[in-house]
């Protein structure tokens, strides 16, 4: 009787591996020349099991990515999408989702740069480890996008600089302020410890009211900014 129940088991665990592998899929395809490691992929599924989430994970060397449209078995009805590739303007998807597969190609538009240049308190370059800053792009727009009320946001690592011992640092932006629906996002920098990857502090605009947010609206150019400590953390990821 255990060998039966070992064996339906392993025959329902494979039936449901085979049937995950079969059903259709909604494949981003990658352009030339992008490197898929630098990927940022958020999507939002919504059908009969309600709204569901996820991110897709970067791998190297991938000519594509596969998004699973389907939750607890159940199809999604519609798929909405936000794909960031370096260089080229942020993609939005949003389309009904009919049960069979989908090939979406994902263009690249070129995005103009933007030159950021900041500075930071002297007491955050004397670190053993050479901490550096970390930019990401928080997209405010992203829950309007996906209809959702609360939650995080979607967020876009948008690159890191090394810091000088004055305490200067200066990075190339992509001009996000160039894509006007989605200029309502905003900036936050960090300092993180490169070898553990841990963050040591969030930065605050210097000049920033007391109670405000920590991160900087996007603009179309950025005066030089100076940054102050916004509080310490021993562990932790954007």
């Amino acid at each position: 009787m255990w060998r039966r129940c070992l064996a339906l088991v392993a025959l329902l665990t494979s039936v449901s591996a085979v049937e995950a592998q079969v059903r259709p899929k909604i494949t981003l395809i990658l352009p030339s020349g992008i490197d898929s490691e630098t990927v940022q992929i958020d999507y939002f599924l919504a059908g009969p099991f309600g709204g569901y989430g996820g991110l897709m994970k970067a791998a190297s060397k991938k000519a594509s990515y596969d998004i699973d449209p389907f939750v607890d078995g159940r199809p999604a009805d519609n798929v909405k999408i936000i794909a960031y590739l370096p260089g080229c303007e942020i993609v939005t998807l949003d389309f009904a989702f009919t049960g069979t597969p989908v090939e979406q190609w994902l263009n690249c538009y070129p995005l103009g740069l933007v030159s950021f240049c900041g500075k930071v308190a002297p007491a955050l370059t004397n670190q053993a480890r050479r901490p550096e800053i970390n930019v990401i792009y928080l997209a405010m727009w992203s829950q309007r996008f996906f209809g959702i009320s609360d939650g995080a946001v979607t967020t876009i690592r948008l690159g890191t600089a090394h810091i000088e011992r004055d305490g200067k640092f200066e990075i190339v932006l992509p001009d996000l302020f160039k894509q006007s629906n989605f200029q309502d996002g905003a900036l936050q920098f960090f300092v993180r410890e490169p070898k553990t990857g841990n963050i040591l502090a969030y930065l605050k605009p210097a000049e920033a009211a007391p109670n405000s947010p920590d991160w900087l609206i996007v603009q179309a150019s950025y005066p030089i900014v100076r940054f102050v400590e916004e509080g310490n953390l021993q562990q932790a990821s954007p």
